[in-house]
């Protein structure tokens, strides 16, 4: 570094002028105190830092009246062109740790070039903050820079702070969009917004600029402690109080800006402390004390520190001291795994970084699906056409609305979908010649995708469920007769081991044959997407709309034939006593073999185009919420015990957004809804009932009113009846008995299984036999007991497995984890009943338990057998065959 060539002061000068000229087209500032600046003295300027045009404006004015130099972070420092005129500048180059930097020496680098700088008699422009500020104020909290230069510069120089206000509110500060935005296209943008104002006629933007000469108070503070000396800083920027967010149009023809500042901007103290309550993690208690450890050993001063202490308002820690801890714990761990500085926020986050398992929301593509759609209106459905029909009206209208978002391929909106979806069909009339064709893969928006091109493709999409075992889905193939399964290759390098031999010969891996597809069968995908009333013959397709599986928890799983009325039908129905509008998103990460998973949350969003957001593992429950705060969805879909994982992991921060769950399949414990409305803001648990073969809902609670254990009312089109189990005379309310049904919702048989007959002839016309026991009370609402099959006879008395489960749930049962089930057998004498747990339960007290809340006398737990996990199928589901099979084998032995 060298002293200034007086010629390069003065090109310094005049390029200032220029830049002047261009930003008065722009900003009207005003400068206070200018004469400060005047005078051959050393200076450390010290700016508050509201915009990333401020520094420009700041230099601009500055040389006016003096030369100065600025730190700069290597971000900047390093940009092509750039570099060279930073350096000729003479400008301080520094590490930039938010970035990713692991320099720790950063603090040495500062202090050591502004030295250097000040004593060739430079002035130094130095940002205390060292980011933008993420409110209308200037926070400093623990940074250490200005502290450390201020208490080491040389006794003759001066201090001077500068008070920038008027730029809280600019494109170019976070108010804008919620984060620091990109300069260089920042900058093409307003150039043109400038040209297009035709330079002068630009609305201007009032920016103040107040220095302040604070040598005496800084050096003082500076001998105290950094919190003093921060604070006295933050006090003389922020004198005037928080400063109002203020948009300024770009346009003296366009209306007035009705912006807000953003749910989220990043950086600020709202967010951090956001942050702090971001969810809840299972961080093994040796983890969190080596962390402890290391985090006493480089903050001083430290006592009790906690897993959701935030490292800067809690702990003093700054970007120096987080880049010295990270560096510990890689040395430390070996599942280390190295994060974005800026984003570990938590002591707990630093566990997580640990472990190997730290993720943020900058990991996640951007997001458009909690953007506002053109047109706000009631979820409707016409029951008189067919999905395919539905679907071409619904994505050719307001094409450009969000539709769906996952991980893999980030925001999709109507237009785009609509067109890959008729791509894809071409590929399937191309490589797939039978009508139907399996589909396998979890939900995602591809998924969704294939089963819209297989209407298109004149296919039948038939759901294969990957987790029941070789010889279920084997057994599922063959029934269905599928000779080609859509798939991807990364999925099924997940759960090879699996899936059948025979069945990889099957599969068409989608990532291998798009990139493959044709100019010509491109174009035809193109032409039906632009002219769909032309090209898409909507009526003319099969009447059969998927094959989906029954779960198989009690036998093996049947083929089920849903036809397009079965399933428009159902959801019109629902969709008359549920008030939702196409503004709410959903949250999908039920699978799609699971018929509530494919009819709302792949159906649904087909005829309507409802936003939906898909995430793929419903067991990952980080990354289940990650996603659902990510894109502020609006309604949860799933069964109790994947509700039960998300709210024993998640916090209110995740749930802030959630105003509905709907739920079936399982029981609903009390507690998992307590548990909901605590972590809800006003959110409603809608608990319904249905069955694969009726589309499935037959009945759901209204947002008007919900009872407790009760699955609701019939929907508008279905009748539901209960009858006596061996009469089959009709019950009076609150008396239970086998639960019929009947309505358009309802298929006509199972698939390749004629043997099977479901339905019974009651007063003349054909209900549906569901299995399950239940009572209508005096409202209407339906109250499940249990399944027929999950009873046993015991002394002439039919016993409910499911009834006694419950109770011993409510005693020992866990909302984070599915902790026991009950089995039984009549087959042998006496009848016996056993508890498989996974915890040590004494069997006298849950036998006195049982009998203090209503179970008979006879209905006594013969024995307790002890087991690792609860096994489940993959809707989340308990699955009692392999319960029974253990009870029957061990009473077999």
């Amino acid at each position: 570094m060298k002293q200034h060539h007086p010629i390069v002061i003065k090109f310094a000068q005049l390029f200032s002028v220029l830049v002047r000229f261009i930003l008065s087209a722009r900003y009207r500032v005003s400068i206070k105190n200018a004469s400060l600046l005047k005078g051959r003295i050393a200076r450390v300027i010290l700016p508050n830092h509201q915009a990333i045009m401020d520094p420009v404006i700041l230099f601009a004015n500055l040389y006016k009246y003096t030369s100065a130099v600025p730190v700069v972070t290597s971000s900047y420092y390093d940009m092509p062109v750039v570099k060279s005129i930073f350096k000729t500048w003479g400008a301080v180059r520094v590490s930039d740790l938010e970035s990713g930097s692991r320099n720790t020496k950063v603090l040495d680098q500062i202090t050591d070039g502004i030295n250097k700088s000040l004593d060739l008699n430079n002035n130094v422009v130095l940002y205390p903050a060292g980011q933008l500020a993420g409110q209308g104020y200037e926070r400093i909290l623990n940074k250490q820079s200005a502290f450390k230069v201020i208490g080491n510069m040389p006794d003759d120089a001066q201090v001077l702070a500068v008070r920038i206000s008027g730029l809280w509110g600019s494109r170019w500060s976070k108010a804008w969009t919620g984060k620091s935005p990109n300069f260089g296209s920042m900058l093409l943008k307003c150039l043109g917004l400038l040209l297009a104002s035709l330079l002068f006629f630009l609305p201007r933007r009032k920016v103040s600029i107040e220095i302040i000469d604070v040598t005496k108070e800084a050096k003082a503070k500076s001998k105290l402690d950094k919190k003093a000396f921060n604070e006295y800083l933050e006090s003389v920027y922020n004198q005037n109080g928080e400063e109002q967010v203020k948009y300024v149009k770009y346009h003296c023809l366009a209306p007035k800006l009705k912006k807000q500042l953003p749910d989220t901007i990043v950086g600020s103290v709202k967010f951090a402390k956001q942050e702090m309550v971001s969810g809840k993690h299972d961080i093994p208690d040796e983890v969190f004390k080596k962390v402890q450890h290391i985090l006493h050993q480089i903050l001083e001063g430290l006592t009790e520190i906690k897993k959701s202490d935030f490292l800067q308002i809690d702990l003093g820690a700054d970007s120096l001291n987080i880049v010295e801890i990270i560096d510990a714990i890689e040395n430390e761990f070996e599942s280390f795994s190295p994060p974005q500085i800026i984003e570990v926020k938590t002591v707990s986050d630093l566990c997580l970084v640990a472990m190997g398992q730290f993720k943020t929301d900058t990991d996640l593509k951007p997001t458009k699906l909690y953007h506002n759609v053109s047109e706000v209106k009631r979820l409707a459905i016409n029951e008189d056409q067919n999905i395919l029909q539905q679907f071409i009206k619904s994505f050719t209208t307001h094409k450009k609305d969000p539709f769906c978002y996952d991980a893999m391929l980030g925001s999709t909106d109507k237009k785009t979908f609509f067109l890959k979806t008729c791509v894809v069909s071409e590929l399937l009339k191309k490589e797939v010649k039978e009508q139907h064709v399996g589909i396998m893969l979890p939900a995602l928006q591809s998924t969704t995708m294939l089963i819209a091109a297989c209407y298109l493709a004149g296919k039948i999409p038939v759901m294969l469920n990957w987790t029941v075992g070789k010889k279920i889905l084997q057994h599922c193939i063959d029934t269905a007769g599928v000779k080609t399964i859509l798939s991807a290759g990364a999925f099924i390098s997940k759960i090879e081991e699996q899936l059948p031999d025979d069945l990889k010969e099957k599969i068409i891996l989608l990532e291998k044959k798009v990139p493959e597809l044709s100019t010509i069968t491109k174009l035809k995908g193109a032409l039906k997407a632009t002219f769909p009333g032309v090209f898409i013959s909507a009526k003319r397709i099969p009447d059969e709309a998927v094959i989906l599986f029954t779960s198989g928890s009690d036998a093996l799983p049947k083929a089920v034939p849903l036809t397009h009325r079965n399933i428009v039908s159902d959801l019109a129905s629902v969709f008359k006593i549920i008030n939702l509008d196409n503004n709410q998103s959903f949250l999908s990460f039920l699978p799609p073999f699971h018929s509530f998973g494919f009819s709302v949350l792949s159906i649904l969003p087909l005829l309507t185009g409802a936003k939906v957001a898909y995430t793929p593992n419903p067991t990952d429950s980080r990354e289940v919420l990650r996603i659902m705060k990510h894109v502020k969805a609006n309604i949860l879909v799933g069964t109790p015990s994947f509700l039960k994982l998300l709210l024993s992991e998640g916090s209110a921060y995740e749930f802030k957004s959630v105003q509905y769950a709907v739920s079936g399949a399982e029981a609903m414990p009390e507690s998992l809804k307590l548990q909901f409305e605590a972590l809800t803001q006003n959110g409603i648990i809608l608990e319904g009932y249905g069955i694969t073969e009726c589309a499935p809902v037959l009945t759901i609670n209204p947002q008007s009113k919900q009872k407790l254990n009760s699955v609701g009312k019939f929907l508008p089109d279905v009748t539901g009846l209960v009858l006596d189990v061996e009469t089959h005379e009709p019950l009076k309310a609150n008396e239970a008995g086998m639960i019929y049904a009947k309505g358009p919702n309802v298929f006509d048989g199972y698939l390749n299984q004629p043997e099977l007959k479901p339905f019974e002839e009651i007063n003349g016309e054909r209900y549906y036999k569901t299995g399950d026991l239940g009572y209508i009370d005096e409202e209407g609402y339906l109250f499940i007991t249990g399944r027929l099959k999950r009873f046993i006879k015991i002394a002439g008395e039919m016993i409910s497995l499911p009834f006694i489960e419950k109770i011993l749930l409510q005693k020992y049962g866990s909302s984070d984890a599915q902790v026991l089930a009950v089995e039984g057998s009549d087959k042998v004498k006496p009848a016996r009943i056993a508890l498989f747990a996974k915890n040590d339960i004494d069997l006298n007290e849950a036998n006195a338990y049982l009998l203090q809340n209503g179970v008979a006398p006879i209905a006594k737990l013969k024995e307790l057998i002890a087991i690792d996990e609860i096994p489940v199928l993959g809707t989340g589901k308990t699955d009692y065959k392999v319960l029974k099979a253990i009870l029957e084998k061990d009473l077999v032995n």
